[in-house]
């Protein structure tokens, strides 16, 4: 019985329960896969900007902006892409006022599957069909 206390008391410390990391508890809708010049991103969690790297997840409730000369190359998990070009301002998911892309400045082009919605304060475009699309 004691070895068996033993054992549990030394196999404790790796064992988790609730994460406490705030993306794990939201969906995530997107992945950088490419990246030039300054882009930031702010968490749906967070008060504060952030650099973006290539690779890096993005979750319901993040915003991308993107800076004079800077790109960024995202691809979502239902296969769409987008490359939200310099000086762009996106919001995701729950920040996107209903659509899957809120473009709030700048402008987006890419490959829009069925599904996801790219909205801007002027227009909303949603494709039944896989579609090549620009907003500005």
């Amino acid at each position: 019985m004691r070895s068996l206390l033993t054992l549990l008391l030394l196999l404790a410390p790796g064992c988790r329960t609730a994460s406490s990391d705030p993306e794990d508890r939201r969906q995530e809708v997107a992945q950088v896969t490419g990246i030039a010049g300054t882009v930031e991103v702010l968490r749906g969690s967070a008060a504060g900007w952030r650099p973006l790297e290539r690779a890096a997840r993005l979750y319901d409730d993040d915003r991308v902006r993107t800076y004079k000369g800077a790109w960024a190359l995202l691809v979502f998990t239902g296969g769409s892409n987008l490359r939200v070009d310099e000086e762009s301002l996106i919001a995701l998911g729950v920040a996107a006022r209903g659509a899957g892309v809120f473009v709030e400045k700048g402008s987006v082009g890419g490959e829009l599957q069925a599904g996801l919605k790219v909205k801007t304060p002027a227009l909303e475009a949603e494709s039944a069909l896989q579609r090549d699309i620009v907003i500005q």
